[in-house]
Formats: structure tokens, sequence, C-alpha cells
């Protein structure tokens, strides 16, 4: 499915085949509810995500980031629904970096956490209201609430 890697054993060797690119990446991944860790060679499989766990009837459990051996993992297990995002954060005479939110949406409520790449590290967390979230990068839970949604 989308060329997505199945464990971290898959993922360790994908990785060292190419190490010297693949040893600047951020990577993505989800636990599955099926207890299948999934990693994302690209960003832009997270938009793919929702078919795939719509087709096998999943949760996402959890969803971390990993950067060589260094990794976080957020907990959405009882999350209606998971939103991750990349972004950027700068400042004029300063440095861009690039990041990732991570959200756990329930009900109208996301709590978002910004993560500094590649180190990791926890820039901000905040509340917002899901109207302000890019709604592609959403991955619900429970269809029942997605198909709620308004698009």
């Amino acid at each position: 499915m989308s060329n997505y890697i199945f464990g971290f054993d898959n993922w360790k060797k994908f990785y060292l085949q190419n190490k010297q690119e693949n040893k600047k990446k951020t990577w993505v991944f989800v636990k599955t509810s099926d207890e299948k860790e999934i990693y994302l060679t690209d960003y832009n499989q997270w938009l793919t995500i929702q078919e795939y766990v719509d087709k096998k009837s999943l949760k996402i459990l959890s969803v971390g980031l990993r950067h060589k051996t260094n990794q976080i993992l957020v907990d959405t297990s009882t999350s209606d629904a998971v939103y991750l995002v990349r972004s950027v954060k700068g400042e004029f005479g300063s440095v861009t970096r690039q990041c990732f939110t991570i959200g756990k949406i329930n009900g109208d409520e996301v709590e978002k956490t910004m993560w500094l790449t590649p180190e990791l590290i926890e820039e901000s967390f905040y509340i917002d209201h899901i109207d302000e979230c890019f709604p592609e990068a959403i991955v619900y839970n429970d269809k029942q609430k997605r198909k709620a949604q308004p698009i």
C-alpha cells in the first residue's frame, strides 16, 4: 500500500540501503490497532493513511517521529483523530527551522505539539479548534466522526 515500510526491522534495512540520504530525513511512523508499525518514506504518504486505516478498519494507536536513533512517540489511542503536518518556523534575521506538528483531536479540540527537526525538540504546545487545522492532515480513528465533519 503506497510503498509503506512495515516494521522496524524492514525500516532499518531500508535505512541502511541508502544511509547517506536516509540519515538526513525525519521519519514519520504510526502504530495501528493491528499492532503494525508503518514507516512513511515521504511525508505525502500521510495523505494516504486515512484510506489505509478505513480499508483495514484500524485505529492509529500512536504516531511518532524518528531521526537516526532519536525518536518521539505520541499516544493517540484514545483520540478521535490524529493531526500531522510539516511546517517551518522562522524569524527575521534567524535560521528557518523545519518542524512537524502532531495533534490529538477529541471533539472540536486539537492538542498540538510542534517538534523541531531534525533534533526532535518540543518547540511549543497549544490547543486549537479543529477549524484551524488543515483538513487533509487529519486522520480519523472513527469513520462515523469523519463522515460527520463538514467538507
